[in-house]
């Protein structure tokens, strides 16, 4: 986060997307928070972050989410791969690639 030209403050995010915003769209395999990593930044203006969210890896995040504390927690999500925009490649947390 810094401030930028016009003291506004800036923050640089890395986009995620959620299974039906891919090419493929959402699969059955795909759970019910699962993210997808892409290499696509951006520099926004934090006044635009309507909230933060954890995303974990698939193991942990089944540990937390059989805790009674964290069951219904609406901010966590898994990393179920990565997923480039501009071709519409999909690979999974595991090396994977997804065939469309």
């Amino acid at each position: 986060m810094w401030e930028s030209w016009g003291s506004n403050m800036v923050v640089k995010v890395k986009w995620f997307y959620h299974p039906e915003e891919t090419k493929l769209g959402k699969r059955q395999s795909d759970g019910k928070n699962a993210l997808y990593q892409s290499c696509h930044e951006d520099e926004n203006d934090v006044q635009t972050i309507s909230h933060k969210c954890q995303v974990v890896g698939r193991e942990h995040y089944e540990q937390i989410t059989r805790s009674k504390k964290y069951q219904d927690r609406q901010d966590l999500y898994y990393l179920a791969g990565t997923y480039d925009p501009t071709t519409g490649r999909l690979v999974t947390a595991d090396g994977v690639p997804i065939l469309c």
